[in-house]
């Protein structure tokens, strides 16, 4: 078979790229091993940071600038990689671009109100309005195809996450956000004439004298090679659902079972393998602190921050801010483990917290029988039992949560600085005048869970420059290879600069990509000089 593009994987960065192709004339093929269409945006929240958007100076919102965006991206950057710092520079000028585009394709946009970036205090950082999520829309799907998207009606998904965003913020049709945003995409996609081909993974590149040529796809009776004439891009994510690898290159303890992840199996890695691809990075990943309930990771990104609660390693000793981003959070978490074991570590409540506040699966105020007996739910009537039932130290734990308490009447936490970015007051409680995360923990019974260093994805893998282009070890590009997202190292430095700035920057590589394989982001960048 022959085709213009060939675009692996049917993401929401997949789909971006193939309407784009379309739009530019191209023939498009998205091939995906999996039976759904979406991968982890379809089911979560859908949040894309966006510096420079058009939404920023109205309303209240502060304005923003792509240089305001750099600076904020390179604070908080480790120095020293030229490859990085021109992904960075490409997509603080890049991402403005992206959303008039989906705007431009009728998919509205509006501004997470109140959510700030994770370090608004640090230069070129804001307190609001870079945050983006897709609105609901009037027009459905197809039958056949909603239910097709990965979270909808029989396709895997987390079903706490999913459950719980349809509860609360998903639209009149029962999509989260993130599906909005993929259902919108793949409308668009199927309406310009993209093919489709779902359960046909790729099981190689096709290679002619060290240019990529196209694919050879695992579709229905046999294989097929598919000639992509422009090029393929790879945007079938990165490795957290293979354990092999996992074990090879995350920090140790890792599992499979942590992820609330888009269940991607390395595809890309392989791939570049093929093409003696350079790659980094394959040790971190979008860290947030999960909890297992019945054998699924749930987040615990409201739990930990809300007052009442505190998390300790075994030991009993507290080590963390519990408030800051799950990216921070996590990466503490492997970095105390070196010197005291704190995989897992475990979340300590009292019962205002529970009867308050959501923990993973469990509403606020439910104590599931068959999670406590399963021991995923531990509930004592005084702190020196759930330090037993825990395996906590129960001298350590006695101790910290009399430390904690203190800080928690005084209202300022002087070991860890819980509450006092603007990142922790928005999620706090705003109930709490003195400090919307600390309170303290004394109110009988006392529950506990423990906390495992979860991703929500792999942050590293093929090394890609700011076209998009996959690069060698010498730092030449492959010919006719393109990547995106998971399956390419995330360009911010091991940092995460705001919630939904792993989806965003899928969505610019991805734009950039297609843009670049069409001959036209000379023009496009020389626009926006």
């Amino acid at each position: 078979m022959r085709t213009d593009v060939v675009i692996v994987g049917a993401g929401a960065a997949g789909l971006l790229a193939a309407v784009a192709a379309r739009r530019l004339g191209h023939d498009v093929l998205i091939v995906e091993r999996t039976a759904s269409v979406g991968g982890a945006t379809a089911g979560g929240e859908g949040h894309l940071w966006v510096p420079g958007n058009d939404l920023m100076g109205r309303g209240g919102v502060p304005s923003d600038s792509a240089e305001e965006a750099l600076d904020y991206l390179n604070a908080l950057a480790a120095p020293g990689n030229e490859v990085a710092a021109s992904r960075r520079a490409a997509f603080a000028r890049t991402a403005g671009v992206v959303a008039r585009w989906l705007v431009s394709s009728r998919i509205g946009l509006e501004v997470v109100k109140g959510l700030p970036d994770c370090r608004p205090e640090t230069e070129g950082g804001k307190a609001q309005g870079r945050t983006l999520r897709a609105k609901a829309a009037a027009v459905r799907l197809d039958d056949e195809w909603a239910g097709r998207l990965r979270g909808g009606d029989g396709a895997e998904a987390s079903p706490g996450l999913f459950g719980r965003l349809r509860r609360g913020l998903g639209d009149r049709d029962g999509l989260s956000p993130g599906g909005a945003l993929v259902s919108e995409l793949l409308r668009r996609a199927l309406g310009s004439g993209v093919e489709i081909w779902l359960e046909s993974p790729m099981t190689e590149l096709l290679v002619d004298d060290g240019a990529v040529t196209g694919v050879r796809i695992d579709h229905e009776d046999g294989e097929i090679d598919v000639v992509a004439k422009r090029g393929v891009l790879l945007a079938c994510g990165g490795f957290e659902a293979d354990p092999e690898l996992r074990d090879q290159y995350l920090p140790a303890p890792t599992s499979v079972d942590w992820s609330v992840g888009g269940g991607n199996d390395g595809a890309a890695l392989r791939a570049g393998e093929q093409v003696d691809a350079a790659v980094a990075d394959l040790d971190r990943a979008w860290w947030t602190p999960v909890l297992l309930a019945d054998g699924v990771a749930h987040s615990l990104r409201a739990a930990r921050v809300a007052p009442h609660g505190m998390i300790v390693d075994v030991a009993g000793d507290r080590y963390l801010n519990e408030a800051e981003p799950g990216a921070w959070a996590g990466r503490w978490m492997y970095e105390h483990n070196r010197g005291q074991r704190s995989v897992p570590s475990f979340l300590v409540l009292d019962n205002r917290h529970r009867k308050q506040h959501d923990l993973g699966p469990w509403p606020a105020g439910s104590s599931p029988k068959a999670a406590i007996e399963a021991g995923e739910l531990v509930r004592a009537s005084s702190l020196d039992e759930l330090a037993g039932s825990l395996g906590v130290d129960r001298a350590g734990l006695l101790g910290s949560v009399v430390a904690f308490n203190q800080l928690a009447k005084r209202g300022r936490d002087t070991d860890f600085k819980r509450g006092e970015s603007t990142w922790d007051k928005h999620f706090g409680d705003p109930l709490l005048r003195r400090n919307p995360c600390l309170g303290s923990i004394d109110r009988q019974p006392f529950w506990g869970v423990r906390v495992y260093p979860g991703d929500a994805g792999t942050a590293g893998g093929l090394v890609i420059d700011e076209r998009s282009r996959v690069l060698r070890g010498d730092g030449t590009p492959v010919p006719g290879l393109w990547a995106c997202g998971g399956a390419a190292t995330a360009p911010f430095g091991g940092a995460l600069p705001g919630d939904g700035a792993a989806l965003a920057s899928s969505l610019v590589d991805a734009y950039r990509g297609v843009v670049d394989l069409s001959d036209q982001l000379d023009r496009i960048d020389e626009a926006l000089a």
